[in-house]
């Protein structure tokens, strides 16, 4: 979501060059998506001597840096330099890195913004999180001096897998602006709702990647993910004023990221299924997660305490959502499917081997 001051109470810009940047504004979400980090346009304030956030949006791709909003805050010279050195000269800065309030390694890219004239009237600025980057180039550096080949080794392959799965998850976060910024032109609810439901399939695979890529290593939690896609369709699936309570119960399991990512799809399809269908007439609900290993079978329920599907469980499974369930049970995990659906609730359970997966 974007947010904006009014230019004309904070700036001494003409109405012109505040609408350019107004103009720009609007577009900052879709910006910050696709580049994956927090976007801001600041404007030199009227003594010369400072400069004023008036405009903001935060990456719905990835994580912001930044809990609050910094909207309306004042940058000085002292803290921003780079912000009033593009103010006052229009030259761009690339490159700059700096620490934030909260304390995590960013890369600041600051632009000018140009009126009809060529006269600065603002900078955009981009920040974004390196801190995975910082780490890989420490990693480089201790491999240089590395003499020990196995060590060497393992140290190459952990940063190409990094690199792999962060290109990865950097390739599905854009396909998922793509769609979300489609979906906001889209006029059609039907429409809307199965972009929606595409943005949350491909957040689902991008989560897998994502845990690959800051772990350097070949196998994902899948529970860790469970929580994470939890948090994120409940977030973004319920209905405002609803309350839906989801918990993830049981051991950790670590699959390669073929199965990883089938899981995560397949509680990705579960978990917004009753968050659809469960929970139509009341404000509160609960969705439990569990995962039971036994030697080496693993079954992963997922239950909640809705209205149940009764007689309609066969119109339900012939939904996409369910079809891809099914199909990736079976041909992917390799496993058993299977519904238990009463008037307290539905409960779906998923078997499969992990022969090659680790329970702790």
């Amino acid at each position: 979501m974007v947010d904006i001051l009014n230019l004309n109470q904070f700036t001494s810009l003409s109405k012109e060059q505040c609408q350019i940047i107004s103009d720009l504004a609007h577009n900052l979400q879709v910006i910050s998506d696709l580049s994956q980090a927090d976007i801001f346009i600041d404007c030199l304030l009227p003594e010369g001597n400072a400069a004023l956030v008036v405009a903001e949006a935060n990456p719905a791709t990835t994580q912001s840096l930044y809990k609050n909003s910094v909207l309306g805050q004042i940058a000085f010279e002292e803290t921003e330099p780079g912000v009033l050195f593009s103010l006052k000269t229009g030259k761009p800065i690339i490159g700059s890195r700096g620490i934030t309030q909260e304390h995590v390694v960013m890369q600041q890219d600051i632009v000018p913004i140009h009126d009809q004239s060529g006269k600065t009237i603002a900078v955009l600025i981009k920040e974004r999180d390196i801190s995975q980057a910082i780490q890989n180039e420490k990693k480089v550096k201790t491999l240089m001096k590395t003499s020990h080949s196995e060590e060497k080794q393992q140290l190459i392959q952990s940063i190409v897998i990094q690199e792999i799965h962060h290109r990865v998850k950097n390739n599905l976060q854009v396909i998922s602006s793509l769609l979300r910024l489609q979906m906001r032109r889209s006029s059609s609810e039907e429409a809307v709702e199965v972009f929606r439901d595409s943005v949350s399939r491909i957040s689902s695979m991008a989560m897998v990647h994502d845990y690959l890529a800051q772990n350097g290593i070949e196998q994902a939690d899948v529970k860790f993910v469970m929580e994470q896609i939890a948090v994120l369709l409940v977030s973004s699936s319920s209905i405002p004023g609803q309350h839906i309570f989801v918990s993830v119960q049981g051991e950790s399991l670590f699959l390669p990221s073929d199965k990883a990512t089938s899981v995560a799809l397949v509680v990705n399809e579960l978990v917004q299924n009753s968050i659809k269908h469960a929970f139509c007439s009341r404000d509160e609900g609960k969705i439990e997660i569990c995962v039971n290993c036994r030697k080496q079978m693993v079954t992963i329920t997922v239950m909640d305490d809705g209205c149940g599907m009764g007689e309609a469980v066969s119109a339900k499974r012939s939904s996409l959502g369910l079809q891809l369930v099914e199909m990736l049970v079976e041909e992917k995990l390799q496993g058993v499917l299977s519904f238990f659906h009463s008037n307290r609730g539905t409960k779906v359970s998923i078997t499969f081997p992990i022969i090659d997966g680790v329970i702790e």
